[in-house]
């Protein structure tokens, strides 16, 4: 009884003994759940696994500020923008124009803008050359009254409300005596349109133009009027040089006629030509001949037809075919009367366009 008694006092005491122990494991393991964990008094749970569900430790970045897309945030939302600079250009209704007074009207304009700037004008020109024409403040260029060669003149134009806007362009001044101007087409200034060719120097008549055997385009011109008196032709013409005898012109422009009635022309030419009104043949003065001219070379009577027609008022469709033989004479008037006038004079540059 008494051994008995013993052995479950020995068992008693075993069993107190691993309660004991088994307290004091769950004490360290709380206390490192509480030093691991997330903070919210939670053990952390598992057994070999529970690494794997440590939470991370590593201290966290600062986030980086977003930038401010208002005005505090871009340094250039309060900038003032550059104003931007007016562009003032400057043209002519033709890159040429004779000396001899004649006149022409610049343009001024602003990219943008409808109506027309206020310019002051001015003009430059080569040095040392003291009458290169003159400008008023419309634009209107006028010519020097003579020149024998070539020379460029700049048009300035200042814009008043503020003078560091400026345009230009640049025209040549022919020689009053120049026949012909280099153009693509006809202009206010130039508005003749010449087709020249080179024919064959056996011609004795106008060439047909379809004909590549009988005529090869060279180049185009163009003519103020047909005020080519009788005189020697020896400079050929722009970029042909070299062509001053056998070629012919094909002229085409617009005449327009002030007012009804009737009108008469007078083509003189040396050698042969055709005037055409509304595509119809008017005169007839083809072949080689002399012109009528005061000079020795010249003829008294022969190189001159007339014709009279009723035309009414408005455009019309002109065109006059000229040819020149033989070196070295060359002339080509086209003159009118018009109703209740008793002279002839040349049409002037104002009739066509």
């Amino acid at each position: 009884m008494k051994l008995k008694h013993t052995i479950s006092i020995a068992l008693m005491m075993t069993v107190i003994a691993y309660g004991c122990r088994q307290a004091s494991f769950q004490n360290i393991d709380k206390s490192l759940g509480l030093k691991n964990g997330s903070g919210d008094g939670e053990p952390e749970r598992g057994g070999a696994d529970s690494a794997d569900e440590m939470p991370d430790v590593t201290p966290s970045t600062p986030a980086t500020p977003v930038a401010d897309t208002g005005t505090k945030g871009d340094p250039n939302q309060n900038t003032t923008p550059e104003p931007v600079k007016p562009v003032l250009t400057v043209t002519t209704p033709s890159p040429e124009i004779k000396a001899g007074e004649e006149k022409m009207q610049a343009i001024a304009k602003l990219k943008d803008q409808v109506d027309p700037p206020v310019v002051k004008w001015e003009i430059t020109g080569p040095t040392g050359k003291t009458d290169i024409g003159s400008i008023d403040q419309s634009g209107v260029y006028t010519s020097p009254k003579t020149n024998d060669k070539e020379f460029p003149v700049t048009i300035i134009a200042t814009l008043i409300s503020d003078p560091t806007v400026v345009g230009s362009t640049v025209i040549k001044v022919l020689p009053k005596e120049q026949v012909f101007a280099r153009c693509t087409r006809g202009n206010s200034v130039f508005p003749i349109l010449a087709q020249v060719y080179q024919i064959n120097s056996t011609a004795s008549h106008l060439p047909d133009y379809n004909n590549a055997s009988q005529a090869q385009k060279v180049t185009t011109v163009c003519m103020d009027q047909y005020a080519v008196a009788p005189r020697n032709f020896d400079t050929g013409f722009p970029d042909v040089p070299g062509l001053f005898e056998y070629f012919s012109l094909q002229t085409t422009t617009v005449i327009v006629i002030p007012a009804d009635g009737n009108y008469t022309f007078q083509l003189n030419s040396d050698d042969g030509s055709k005037l055409y009104i509304d595509g119809t043949m008017v005169i007839d003065n083809d072949g080689t001949h002399q012109a009528v001219g005061t000079g020795v070379d010249d003829s008294p009577t022969i190189g001159r037809k007339e014709v009279t027609l009723k035309l009414l008022k408005g455009d019309h469709n002109l065109g006059l075919d000229y040819f020149q033989g033989p070196r070295l004479r060359i002339a080509l008037e086209l003159k009118w009367k018009k109703p209740g006038s008793a002279n002839f004079e040349y049409v002037p540059t104002e009739s066509f366009k």
